[in-house]
This record gives C-alpha cells, sequence and structure tokens, in this order.
C-alpha cells in the first residue's frame, strides 16, 4: 500500500473540540504517502483514537472517506479488512493489547501470523537490547510494569511491520530517555522496510525530529 487518503472525514455521533479550530485533518483532505513519518498532535477530547481506529478500519462511524490507494474502506468485507492488518497496516492501540498470560516472546510471536526462523529470532534480542527488555522477553506480561509493557509492544509492532505504522501514544509510560530510544528504533526500522509512521500524540515530542505534523 502507497497512501491513504481521509476525504472530509468527520466522526458521526460527536464533534471534535477541535473542528472549525486548528484542526488540519477532521473534514479536510489528507494524505499519508509510504515512507513518510508523521507526527498527529491530538489534545483531549479530539478524536485521537476514533481516528485511528477508523484508519485501521475498526469502525465506519464517520462521514467521508478513508482510502487505501483508492479503496474505499467503507466498500470492503470485513476479511479484505483483517487481511490489510498482515502487510499493509498495523495499529499499536493506547492500552497496548498484549496477552498478559503470554510470555513477552510469546505476544511479540503473534505477529510473525506462525513464522518462525533465525532471522526474526535475531530481530527480537537485537531490538529487546535496545529497548532494555531483553530480561522481560520470557516473563509473562501480567507481570510486566506497564511502561515494560509499551516496550514490548513496541517491539512487537516492528518485528513484521507492515506498510503503514500507526502508533496511539505508544511512549506515554516511558521516561524521556527511553522515549528517545524507542523513537529512533520505530524511526530505523521503518526507514529499512520503507514504511510510513504515523504517530498520534496529545503533544510534540520533547526531542528533535523531521516528522511531518499535523494537527488533530
Amino acid at each position: 500500500m502507497n497512501s491513504i487518503h481521509l476525504n472530509k472525514v468527520l466522526p458521526k455521533y460527536f464533534t471534535p473540540n477541535t473542528v472549525g479550530t486548528t484542526s488540519t485533518i477532521w473534514n479536510q483532505k489528507t494524505t499519508f504517502e509510504k515512507g513518510n513519518h508523521y507526527l498527529i498532535i491530538a489534545p483531549s477530547g479530539s478524536g485521537k483514537s476514533t481516528l485511528a481506529t477508523a484508519m485501521l478500519g475498526n469502525h465506519f462511524q464517520y462521514d467521508g472517506t478513508i482510502s487505501y490507494n483508492e479503496i474505499d474502506l467503507k466498500t470492503q468485507p470485513i476479511e479484505n479488512i483483517v487481511g490489510f492488518r498482515k502487510t499493509e497496516i498495523q495499529l499499536l492501540f493506547q492500552d497496548v493489547r498484549l496477552i498478559t498470560d503470554l510470555t513477552i516472546r510469546e505476544n511479540i510471536m503473534l505477529r510473525t501470523f506462525g513464522k518462525k526462523n533465525a532471522d526474526i529470532d535475531g530481530k527480537i534480542e537485537s531490538y529487546a537490547q535496545i529497548l532494555g527488555i531483553t530480561s522481560l522477553l520470557d516473563k509473562k506480561a501480567k507481570n510486566c510494569s506497564y511502561g515494560e509493557r509499551q516496550r514490548s509492544a513496541i517491539l512487537r509492532s516492528l518485528i513484521n511491520p507492515a506498510d503503514f505504522l500507526i502508533y496511539d501514544e505508544c511512549f506515554s509510560h516511558l521516561d524521556l530517555e527511553n522515549k528517545k530510544t524507542a523513537f529512533n528504533l520505530i524511526k530505523t526500522v521503518a526507514s529499512e522496510k520503507g514504511s510510513a509512521v504515523i504517530f498520534f500524540e496529545l503533544n510534540d515530542f520533547p526531542f528533535a525530529h523531521q516528522c511531518n505534523i499535523l494537527n488533530l
């Protein structure tokens, strides 16, 4: 997938508090291109998670259209939408959604869809070392702190990255150094794969970056 197009998208059942003010996305035309990195600054009440999950195809509770290339999501059967999530698009939800009774490694392996090889194992070990979670890999998710779960979920998102990687406040429980480390790893892996990255955050990052900034 090379692009995601938003055309006059607006939630059906509530009005985001930024509509008609600073919003550069709601009720406008916006295109996200593969290979580019974006930061969407979305204050509370702006509909951040509503848009993120709509872009994933989780719901159609909006007016306007969201298209993958030229394919309107609303025209697609559920089987196609689920299929897109293997290679075209993925979302790291705000609540990370690890399976608590599985180990961190087992959670990460879910993103490989049953594929196992030395390359995957090597990436897990390498990314875990960078993120400082090597000691957690064989620990159950329920026994990890929220910040540890966030770093683990970030690793999972990068083990088999799709064309578009969406992150909904993925650094919220990390300190500054861990935020910068995780951000740089995401940027590096996405650049190697040629993926687009779309960060949804309440505020701008507290460090220098070159993301294209949009306001929701």
